[in-house]
């Protein structure tokens, strides 16, 4: 899916270049920089020991678009130094020098982004590691070929083109005098236009926020799995005939439309190559489905069979988001999991049955299960130390006379050779109801029955004991309810635990899921301030000013409200890959901010007032921001369709660059001159105050 993706964005990259240059010639020597960058970005990733996999498949597919970027501004810089009279040797010099500084500035904010999330750790490194390297290998190649690859090719080429139409026909000077008068209109009030743009930003925000976050878009592989807990002590025959039908009902409940079933059945022989994180016995088992492509989604077969089916005596776990993407990123599977610590069993017990009942009832979530059920009986022997004492009998005495009685004594090692083996003295296994009657003799030689000094209590064990910083755990695990989203069901469950009357020394918490994507949200965050930073800087560097930089980096929040236009309406809340896309947008929207400034700088060196030069350079750069716009969100577009599990990686991070590129492209021509202005005016105010104030200090001194 993902090379198709690649290569259908790249034919729709190329489609647009053949509108806009008119030309097929044109279109080649932009072109060339795809498959250029794409083999030096291959031949790194071999030396860095990468392999084509789909998170570096979609780096690639996602830098697919951008590649083009540079050479597009190079190529149509070289076309206006032609149609200027420039012989094509010094078209292609001058069009490359005036553009250079520009595209290079682009490519290394696109770049640095990337920076910071090389040091995050956890499920954000395994996502982006391999993104990042793709894509910043690729943008540098790219950046070389439209230096040094694309001025050679257009020398030889472009001045069989320049008879060509190109941007001083009809069509495209009416498109250009429309935005220059419209960017004029909106100059004259330019704290009104910054003011709207301001509060849409604002509304774009907030509606973000209140999608809240989640770690991985919930995904229906066509995948679910049951785990079966029978009664303890059943034989593995008694499973597997469960296992038969359990299988039956769930090919009748899909239609037959089975793609494949892996049963699991009693004991699971260790291996070295793979780690069993379940217990397995003879009266477990796990029942995994995949279904058919055409065939009912796998949540809804869970949620179907979940109260339709029931056996005596045991428990059922149905488990609908463990996938093959999350067990190769390492996430527990489980949206809910609330984890009970404590020292005392007994208590830890109490409390889980407490919280269970509670949780069960929580509407987002269902399938709410712990680790204590379904585990095997126990006999619980409790001392009345009333009696005891007055009969003189003690707990060791109780307990070695239990241990004789059902397991034998050790009572000397027979010597053969130099072997010794142990000689045991065992009596008739005692049944349960027996035990009661067990005599012990005492030192004194009384005898007294078990049944005199302690009481049988029969209760379930636990299942599974887990530890978590040297104390005792136990899990509860839930799945989220049809309809409900994670940071509900987190926000619901987390109330459920505030108000749960506890025994003394017991401790409740979120975690699993809910932890790690605290943790990766905290470090992407990080990495997003980071990466504006760094972004500042370079600009900064670059121009050698402090205005225009904030200028510049304004064109980010521009670029949040195309992706609230995007991901809103979805109601999907914002996960990894959507924060990832986020951060990328911190490098790529600033683009079309750069090279619109850059070009305004230029026309006031030249002479040409502040105002007319803002607008003029939105109308000189309308065509290469246009063309990098489409052939960026074009080269994405395919990456939105498709299924597989792949599909939760690449459709949230192509949406929301592509809502992100589209509204910055249109606030980077309509807005940024406006804030250009107001903050010009306002470091000229500042530098005009700083020297009056400059001679009244020299006097002073004097």
């Amino acid at each position: 899916d993902l090379q198709i993706a690649a290569g259908v964005g790249i034919l729709l990259a190329v489609i647009v270049l053949v509108v806009f240059l008119r030309s097929a010639g044109a279109t080649l020597i932009v072109a060339t920089a795809v498959p250029v960058s794409i083999c030096c970005a291959l031949f790194f990733m071999h030396l860095g020991n990468y392999s084509l996999n789909i998170v570096t498949l979609g780096g690639l597919a996602l830098g697919a678009g951008m590649l083009v970027d540079n050479a597009i501004v190079v190529v149509e810089s070289m076309f206006r130094r032609l149609q200027a009279g420039d012989d094509p040797k010094l078209a292609a010099q001058m069009g490359t020098g005036q553009v250079a500084g520009a595209i290079t500035a682009s490519t290394l904010t696109t770049c640095v982004v990337f920076l910071p999330v090389f040091f995050v750790q956890g499920l954000a490194a395994r996502l982006i590691d391999g993104i990042a390297f793709t894509v910043v290998v690729s943008l540098i190649a790219s950046l070389f070929v439209a230096v040094f690859l694309i001025p050679a090719l257009g020398q030889w080429f472009l001045p069989r083109m320049t008879s060509l139409p190109d941007a001083s026909d009809e069509a495209k000077g009416r498109a250009r005098r429309g935005l220059e008068n419209f960017v004029k209109r909106l100059l004259r009030w330019p704290l009104i236009t910054v003011g709207i743009a301001t509060l849409i930003v604002a509304s774009a925000i907030y509606t973000l926020v209140q999608l809240g976050t989640e770690l991985l878009p919930p995904s229906d592989p066509k995948q679910f799995s049951v785990r079966v807990v029978g009664p303890a002590g059943q034989r593995v025959e008694s499973t597997a005939k469960m296992v038969e039908g359990l299988e039956s009902v769930i090919r009748d409940a899909t239609q037959n439309k089975v793609g494949a079933t892996l049963s699991e059945v009693g004991r699971i022989p260790d291996d070295d190559r793979v780690i069993r994180q379940e217990m397995s016995d003879e009266h477990t088992a796990r029942v995994i489905v995949r279904v058919d492509p055409t065939g009912p989604a796998g949540r809804d077969v869970a949620l179907a069979l979940a109260d339709q089916i029931e056996f005596d005596d045991t428990t059922l776990t149905w488990e609908v988001n463990r996938s093959a993407l999350s067990a190769a990123l390492g996430t527990s599977g489980v949206p809910i999991l609330v984890e009970i610590s404590g020292t005392a069993l007994e208590d830890i017990r109490l409390a889980t049955r407490s919280v269970r009942e509670s949780l069960a009832q929580v509407s987002s979530i269902w399938n709410v299960r712990s680790s204590f059920e379904g585990g095997p009986p126990e006999i619980r022997v409790e001392l009345d130390r009333t009696l005891a004492d007055a009969a003189g009998v003690t707990l060791s005495q109780i307990s070695n006379t239990l241990q004789s009685s059902l397991d034998g004594r050790i009572v000397t090692q027979l010597a053969i050779g130099d072997e010794e083996y142990p000689i045991v003295i065992r009596g008739d296994t005692p049944y349960r109801d027996e035990l009661a009657n067990i005599v012990m003799t005492l030192p004194n030689g009384r005898q007294v029955s078990m049944g005199e000094v302690t009481r049988f209590i029969e209760e379930e064990g636990a299942r599974e004991i887990f530890r978590r910083d040297q104390r005792r755990t136990a899990q509860i695990t839930a799945q989220l309810a049809e309809g409900a989203d994670l940071p509900t069901a987190v926000r619901e469950v987390q109330s459920v635990l505030d108000q749960a009357v506890l025994p003394g020394g017991v401790q409740v918490s979120i975690r699993g899921e809910e932890v790690e994507r605290a943790q990766t949200f905290g470090e992407l965050q990080l990495a997003a301030i980071l990466a504006i930073a760094l972004v500042f800087m370079v600009l900064a560097g670059t121009f050698e000013s402090l205005l225009q930089p904030i200028t510049i980096l304004s064109a980010i929040p521009l670029a949040i409200v195309g992706v609230a236009i995007a991901i809103v309406p979805l109601g999907s809340p914002v996960g990894v890959m959507t924060m990832l896309g986020l951060i990328v947008l911190a490098g790529v929207a600033v683009n079309d901010a750069v090279l619109l400034i850059t070009t305004a700088r230029q026309l006031m060196a030249s002479g040409i007032e502040r105002v007319e030069a803002l607008a003029q350079a939105a109308g000189i750069r309308l065509r290469p921001i246009t063309m990098t716009t489409l052939t960026t969100a074009l080269a994405l577009t395919p990456l939105l369709f498709g299924g597989g599990e792949g599909a939760v990686l690449r459709q949230p991070m192509a949406l929301t660059i592509i809502g992100g590129i589209v509204t910055s492209t249109i606030g980077s021509l309509l807005v940024l001159p406006c804030l250009y202005l107001i903050l010009d005016k306002l470091g000229a105010s500042g530098r005009a105050l700083f020297q009056s104030k400059k001679p009244t200090a020299a006097a002073t001194s004097a």
